[in-house]
């Protein structure tokens, strides 16, 4: 509309300008600024003015993010505590090795720790196999979800593996009589390539977020 709308006064201001060369020939270089001036004013008038029509939904498609949006946030909020749970995993993890590290605590004592943490873990990896998203999201909300979740379980199933592959490593290395600090570069080796990096779910959950906004008129 807009566009139309400046072609439409160029059109004016060239016959304008063409009229009044004819008539007032020797006011050619005043009459020229002025229709360019002219234009320009009436782009930015429109842009400002005239309502843009993008942004508009229908009423069926409002409808449809109003539908929507309580079944997301009621996922996401329960999603939200499987973060903070694989948050919890992560910060035993760490203070497990890091104790068995400075020696706080013994070998015996470590794999204690260590097998309770595996198998929350793996109790939890295991509510994650079915887990799907809501089934009354849209098809493209499904897929994001659905995405989330797998890097979920990627994430989940790396963090139980680290612990799983940590036991073996100090087993192995008490049974061989392994002295202590190589056991504990054997923990770092295995956690440096084992160890999931971080969880990063912010493009889909922004992406989300934007699908099921409605926009402002």
């Amino acid at each position: 509309m807009n566009i139309l709308l400046a072609i439409a006064v160029m059109i004016v201001i060239i016959i304008a300008s063409y009229l009044a060369d004819r008539k007032y020939p020797t006011k050619r270089i005043f009459i020229i600024p002025c229709g360019i001036i002219l234009l320009c004013f009436v782009a930015v008038y429109s842009s400002l003015v005239i309502p843009s029509s993008s942004n508009s939904i229908s009423t069926e498609q409002r409808l449809a993010i109003l539908n929507e949006q309580p079944y997301f946030i009621t996922w996401y909020n329960d999603y939200k505590e499987d973060i903070n749970q694989l948050d919890r995993f992560a910060t035993v993890y760490h203070k497990i090795i890091s104790n068995y590290e400075n020696q706080s605590i013994s070998a015996t004592e470590a794999l204690s720790q260590l097998q309770r943490l595996y198998d929350e873990t793996n109790a939890f990896n295991n509510s994650l196999q079915d887990a799907l998203p809501p089934s009354e999201l849209s098809q493209n909300n499904y897929t994001l979800v659905y995405n989330i979740l797998e890097k979920t379980r990627v994430y989940s199933y790396k963090l139980n593996e680290t612990v799983r592959q940590s036991i073996v490593i100090i087993n192995e290395g008490t049974y061989n009589q392994i002295e202590h600090k190589d056991i504990v570069n054997n923990l770092n080796r295995i956690y440096a390539i084992e160890a999931p990096i971080m969880l990063d779910i912010n493009n889909e959950v922004s992406q989300i977020k934007d699908n099921l906004t409605i926009p402002e008129n």
